[in-house]
This record gives structure tokens, C-alpha cells and sequence, in this order.
């Protein structure tokens, strides 16, 4: 198992829309063999920053994940929405 945590910073005032892109990505990749979960959330302590979370079968899926349109959708809207890149950790399954 391949956990990812994600830090998203969205520009003032639109962290709402990035939760509704997220939850847009999420829907499809919830559906892709090798997924096991993928969830994203409003930070308690910060307005701007949301939180996320994802884990993958392996290292195949994952590959596979980032391959998808669905996440060259996400990536083309996030660019509008961040207001700088995202910080990723991945944990050890």
C-alpha cells in the first residue's frame, strides 16, 4: 500500500472551488483498480488550505492514477486555483 498526503494552498477565496475540483477528481479515482481511498477536507486551523489523502494498491496504480485525463484535468484547473504548489508526503506502506 502507497499512502500519499497532500497540503493544498488555495488562493484567497477560492478554496471552495478547489475542494469541488478535488471532489471532482475524487469521484473518478475512486472507481480506478489499485484505488483504496481518496479523500480531501478543509484544514480546521487555516481558511486557504485543504487537506488530502490517498492510498494506492502499489507503485502500478499509482503510475496508472497519474496517467489518467482526470488528473490532467485536475492539474490544468489546480494551476488556477493554488496559490503555490502542492506539498506531497508519500508514507510507507
Amino acid at each position: 500500500m502507497i499512502p500519499i498526503f497532500t497540503r493544498l494552498t488555495a488562493k484567497p477565496g477560492k478554496r471552495n472551488e478547489l475542494i469541488a475540483a478535488l471532489e471532482e477528481l475524487a469521484t473518478s479515482t475512486r472507481a480506478e483498480p489499485g484505488n483504496r481511498e481518496f479523500v480531501a477536507y478543509p484544514a480546521r486551523d487555516d481558511t486557504d488550505v485543504v487537506l488530502g489523502y490517498e492510498l494506492f494498491d502499489d507503485q502500478a496504480a499509482v503510475d496508472a492514477h497519474r496517467a489518467t485525463q482526470a488528473v490532467a484535468d485536475a492539474r490544468a484547473r489546480l494551476d488556477e486555483l493554488l496559490a503555490q504548489p502542492p506539498e506531497i508526503t508519500y508514507g510507507i506502506g
